[in-house]
């Protein structure tokens, strides 16, 4: 876990405050793949202060946020006193310490982009997921529409391996690792840990500082909505959402 989820410093919610168009661009894509099915037991894992563990309480009756940052489960308490149906508990990606098999649906969004080696976690929600349960997880992807036409631009390939860079964001004197993953080995590690894709979306595409300046939120968010089934094929995004399935 990064060190500055921790840092007095550091207060996650403000982080979100002028990332409105991607919050909700996750919501869409998030209610987009789960529509109306309903789960006796859900998970959000490395849900941070609980941005979006609230909008588990549409699908399931318990609900469950794993959170290795003391200090976001601590904001956590605060920000979710208005739903009691929710347990915050320590634990991380890679050891959840939930009991196997006790969990029919996992969310993991904004989290492997701090794993090098999703394998291990991947493992993880395998075990304590129950047969057939769903994985909704989000990966930062390496192969996104502008990275490609840099990388056409200036020659050189986007390999199917992480790619380590530095966040651009300077939350910290040192900014913190940010890891991209290509889809066609995050894909690979799925299958190695037993999971199989049921749907694809592709999320935040309209992420760009002068797009967000000139365009109205609703209007982004309306072409969103549009685009993240039909880019998807292409893993034209920033970020990648999979809805994947546990084999038993």
């Amino acid at each position: 876990m990064p060190a500055h989820y921790n840092d007095i410093s550091f207060f996650y919610p403000d982080y979100w405050q002028s990332r409105q168009y991607e919050h909700h661009s996750e919501l869409i894509a998030i209610r987009s793949l789960l529509r109306h099915r309903r789960f006796h037991q859900a998970v959000d894992i490395g849900g941070g202060y609980g941005r979006l563990t609230t909008l588990l309480t549409a699908y399931s009756p318990r609900i469950t946020l794993v959170e290795p940052s003391l200090k976001q489960r601590l904001l956590a308490k605060k920000y979710l006193t208005s739903s009691p149906r929710i347990s915050i508990v320590a634990g991380s990606a890679e050891k959840t310490h939930l009991p196997a098999l006790s969990q029919d649906l996992a969310l993991v969004i904004r989290v492997f982009h701090h794993l090098p080696h999703p394998l291990p976690a991947l493992k993880e929600f395998h075990r304590i997921l129950q047969p057939g349960g769903l994985l909704l997880l989000e990966f930062a992807n390496s192969l996104h529409f502008k990275a490609r036409l840099t990388g056409f631009i200036q020659g050189y390939p986007i390999l199917p391996t992480p790619v380590e860079k530095r966040s651009p964001t300077n939350i910290r004197k040192n900014s913190i690792p940010f890891v991209n993953h290509h889809p066609q080995t995050f894909l690979k590690y799925l299958s190695q840990a037993g999971f199989v894709v049921e749907k694809t979306l592709s999320v935040s595409n309209l992420r760009s500082p002068v797009l967000k300046r000139y365009l109205p939120l609703s209007w982004l968010l309306t072409l969103e909505k549009f685009l993240q089934p039909l880019l998807a094929r292409f893993y034209f995004g920033p970020s990648i959402f999979l809805l994947c399935r546990r084999l038993p």
